[in-house]
């Protein structure tokens, strides 16, 4: 007999064709879960590999694991929308299957939801990243200034079943963000109240048997991260002022590290930076960085075999530091 679920809080997972991912997820949720009898919903969308035999294995451990499997491969924006409204909890935890949640993660989350406070959604820390006090926010502007880059990350946000109710899914889907542009919209145009959960912080689900295979790690990091990422901010309602949706555009960029002068570097060793995608994204780039754009110009054209022992060598100068210089 399977247990009763947790009527509060519920984790739903979307995947496509990553059940190596899934199964080392699993076995590092499945035990937080049973903890407090949470359900975890899995959207398998149409996945070609050995997704089901994963889950039916993770089934047989815990009978509070539902599969939702996809008839037909749809956009993972759309399977996203299928993952949230599956579950009928007050709050949904929507997680990516390279995410790990902290072991005091559901637990804080769950005496958060006791309070007589109603939130439309919570948004949780990502490895530390952010150093805001845990607050409310009812302005928009200010979530939008404060936050923006933290919720770019699907994995720190959390749903209340009304916010998802009430979501116009479709105003945001291409834009990569789907899932962040429904809580801003709600935010405008409901006066809603976000919660900021600084204490529970995401991390990268590390394994040394698993390859990270998203966007973030293709050529796609420039169309997504600066130019979708731009596009999408300028896409939130009209009530956010410019100032704030400026601000947000270079939110990204900081949150990531992707698109640091350091960054830069790395994504021009690795071939994912050239003059043509520097000449490509340049408008955007001006809007997501921080420091004059001609430095990307020049890393973009720079030797790629010279930059990289200059990386090597840095990174050889900062592990070798004395003692002294490293206690801090």
């Amino acid at each position: 007999m399977s247990p009763v679920g947790n009527p509060s809080l519920s984790i739903v997972i979307p995947s496509y064709n990553r059940a190596d991912f899934l199964d080392q997820s699993l076995s590092v949720h499945v035990p937080l879960a049973r903890s407090h009898n949470v359900q975890i919903f899995i959207s398998d969308n149409a996945s070609t590999d050995n997704t089901q035999d994963v889950i039916a294995k993770w089934q047989k451990e815990y009978g509070l694991i539902h599969s939702l499997r996809s008839e037909s491969t749809v956009g993972p924006e759309a399977n996203f929308e299928k993952a949230l409204k599956a579950a009928n909890t007050q709050y949904v935890w929507l997680l990516g299957d390279t995410s790990q949640i902290p072991e005091n993660g559901i637990a804080t989350i769950l005496k958060l939801i006791e309070t007589p406070d109603s939130y439309s959604a919570i948004v949780v820390n990502l490895i530390d990243k952010n150093t805001t006090t845990s607050k409310n926010y009812s302005c928009p502007d200010t979530l939008l200034t404060e936050l923006a880059g933290i919720m770019s990350c699907m994995s720190c946000l959390i749903f209340n079943q009304e916010l998802i109710a009430n979501a116009d899914f479709n105003r945001y889907i291409g834009s990569y963000f789907m899932q962040t542009g429904i809580i801003f919209e709600h935010v405008a145009r409901n006066n809603g109240v976000i919660r900021w959960e600084h204490d529970v912080s995401i991390t990268s689900l590390e394994s040394p048997t698993l390859q990270k295979k998203s966007w973030a790690h293709t050529p796609k990091i420039f169309e997504v991260g600066i130019e979708k990422w731009v596009n999408f901010v300028f896409s939130l309602p009209s009530s956010y002022t410019l100032k704030s949706k400026l601000f947000a555009c270079r939110s990204f960029a900081a949150v990531s590290g992707a698109f640091s002068v350091r960054g830069m570097i790395s994504l021009r060793v690795r071939g994912l930076l050239s003059y043509s995608i520097y000449r490509q994204f340049k408008q955007s780039l001006r809007l997501s960085i921080h420091y004059p754009l001609f430095i990307v110009a020049v890393i973009s054209i720079a030797p790629r075999p010279l930059l990289k022992i200059m990386a090597n060598t840095y990174l050889r100068l900062t592990r070798n530091r004395s003692p002294e210089s490293g206690h801090d």
